[in-house]
């Protein structure tokens, strides 16, 4: 989860950067944030914002990422383990465990008041 918030941190930066004018876009969508793949024909230059499409290859990239690591992992281990350890698979469960956490308090505090 730590990994894919950087990297996701990262990427809005950079975004931020193009859009202050302190960096230029970088027309590329990269496999692991290492390799380039070719997606030069995905992108017209003056369709959108130069920060919108720095975003969107930001974005193709962490998604291509995950797909990738989800496939592997489906492949090296069973279907659907890849839920276990995603980031949005991860945020879903905090979100639960917070939410059994907060009603159960609520219960022991409205049980100690019936009972007080």
């Amino acid at each position: 989860m730590a990994f894919f918030l950087t990297m996701f941190g990262s990427m809005v930066f950079q975004t931020y950067l193009v859009a202050s004018g302190a960096a230029s876009l970088q027309e590329a969508v990269t496999l692991f944030w290492t390799f380039r793949v070719p997606w030069e024909w995905a992108y017209a230059a003056g369709t959108v914002d130069e920060w919108v499409a720095q975003f969107s290859f930001g974005l193709y990239s962490l998604m291509l990422t995950s797909l990738l690591l989800g496939l592997a992992a489906m492949v090296l281990y069973k279907p659907r383990s890849w839920c276990a350890f995603c980031p949005m698979g991860t945020m879903t469960q905090a979100v639960c465990k917070l939410k059994l956490s907060l009603r159960t308090k609520k219960a022991w505090l409205r049980g100690k008041q019936l009972a007080g």
